[in-house]
């Protein structure tokens, strides 16, 4: 039987979230490592990286959330 085009957008949609909530998760874990250290010069650099981390994750959750709005399951 064919598929509906809006099943064909579905498909998409689960697929598009599926690789963000990898990166997500990726993201995540790498944030995990920039856990501060003691010596001040690696815990100023390991924030700022954590930093840009965290604005990732965000921006990712941002992305998943639009596309779960525009292509709802019905």
């Amino acid at each position: 039987m064919a598929k509906t085009n809006y099943q064909i957008l579905i498909e998409m949609r689960d697929s598009i979230l599926e690789y963000l909530e990898e990166e997500k998760t990726i993201n995540e874990k790498a944030l995990l490592a920039y856990e501060p250290k003691p010596i001040a010069e690696i815990r100023i650099l390991r924030e700022k990286e954590a930093i840009k981390l965290r604005d990732r994750i965000t921006e990712l959750s941002r992305h998943i959330a639009v596309i779960k709005r525009m292509y709802p399951n019905q």
